[in-house]
């Protein structure tokens, strides 16, 4: 069986519903569960309300579940460093908590989703590979790092098989702006209700932005790659694009220009993010295939169809 824990979120539930399709044993783990994703489901996954929080609720959600893929997280890279010990004490205390119990519980490959925006920290070697040092400069990418760390040691330890994807920013239809996180959803929202976009610093800085089915390719491809893997893998476009380039792809898609002002930048965001997503072809046979405009476009349609007919 396949565990998805943080099941509930934007990338979870595409886990969870694309697994489901394949006829996998599934088991949902989350906090929260929404109604009509249950329903959606039923009898084909099975459903656990239960909080990271609660390591006895986590223990029990584990029973016969041979691979885990952890999506669960409450740390943001939007909300800087306001919140270092309740980064530590809600996320990365539970999390090892979590894995201790995976390796009792027998589980056998361990796919966490950690973020390769942050744990690299200032760089000028563009593209990064994997193997370039971690710096981070925000309390997230020190806590998704302090994460991998712990796997790792586990699967030295204790022989768990475990395959850690460096997440670039993922977009697509469903997502919602939550946590200072999600910009291309930002922008959409504050320009349905007629407010300007807030550019951060001159806009200059420069992300990788993945599509989300590309995302859900590359877990289940982690999920199903031979057994003894041990690898941290980038994933992204491998490209990168400037806050003001993504505005005008927006506007470009939308033929409507968008209000925006400028505010200050903030010190935990690197310049510059593009991952080099070598290995992950090496390593999964796996490539990005959509490209950014197609799913700008793909999302408009599916969440704002309104500002395609204006």
């Amino acid at each position: 069986m396949i565990g998805v824990f943080g099941a509930n979120g934007f990338i979870g539930r595409r886990v969870v519903e694309r697994l489901a399709r394949s006829g996998e044993a599934v088991r949902a783990v989350s906090r929260h569960l929404d109604a009509q994703l249950v329903q959606r489901l039923s009898g084909k996954v099975d459903f656990v309300e239960a909080s990271l929080a609660d390591p006895i609720a986590m223990a029990s959600s584990l029973v016969d579940v041979e691979i885990v893929v952890q999506l669960a997280s409450t740390s943001s890279p939007g909300l800087g460093n306001k919140f270092n010990a309740a980064d530590i004490r809600d996320n990365v205390i539970p999390h090892v908590e979590f894995l201790q119990a995976c390796v009792m519980a027998g589980v056998e490959r361990y796919v966490f989703i950690s973020s390769g925006g942050t744990v690299y920290g200032p760089t000028t070697a563009i593209p990064i590979r994997e193997d370039h040092p971690t710096n981070p400069i925000s309390s997230h990418g020190l806590t998704k790092l302090t994460i991998e760390k712990y796997i790792q040691m586990h699967g030295h330890v204790d022989g768990l098989d475990y395959v850690i994807l460096r997440l670039a920013n993922a977009f697509g239809p469903g997502q919602t702006f939550r946590k200072g996180q999600g910009l291309i959803p930002a922008i959409l929202e504050r320009h349905r209700k007629g407010l300007p976009v807030q550019v951060v610093g001159d806009g200059s800085a420069r992300r990788d932005y993945v599509f989300i089915d590309d995302v859900i390719e590359a877990i289940v491809s982690s999920i199903q790659a031979p057994r003894g893997q041990k690898q941290i893998l980038n994933i992204g476009s491998g490209e990168s694009r400037s806050v003001i380039e993504v505005l005008a792809g927006i506007e470009e898609a939308l033929c409507q220009s968008i209000t925006r002002e400028h505010v200050v930048s903030r010190r935990t965001d690197v310049d510059t993010n593009q991952r080099d997503i070598t290995r992950a072809g090496k390593v999964l046979n796996w490539r990005p295939r959509t490209r950014f405009n197609e799913g700008l476009v793909r999302m408009l349609k599916e969440d704002y169809p309104s500002f395609l007919d204006r």
